[in-house]
């Protein structure tokens, strides 16, 4: 079974996830609120502590304005 896993690391998502929030000038409590979970949740996420469901991740696309491909997936040249 193919996971976003196998392309990327979890630091690497919660590093596109924070740098992404932190353009539209979003604190972790706001894109919490957008997302319908816990700010710990989004802090456990940018820390590369936990992976997002696919619901969340979805959640999470729609909420940063960006394609859950360009969160989820690896640019070609980035490991």
């Amino acid at each position: 079974m193919l996971s976003i896993l196998n392309f990327m690391s979890h630091t690497t998502i919660g590093n596109r996830i924070r740098d992404t929030r932190k353009k539209l000038d979003l604190t972790q409590a706001e894109l919490a609120s957008l997302v319908g979970i816990a700010r710990v949740s989004i802090t456990s996420i940018e820390t590369g502590r936990h992976i997002p469901t696919i619901e969340t991740a979805l959640k999470l696309s729609n909420a940063l304005k960006i394609p859950v491909n360009d969160l989820f997936w690896l640019k070609e040249g980035e490991k």
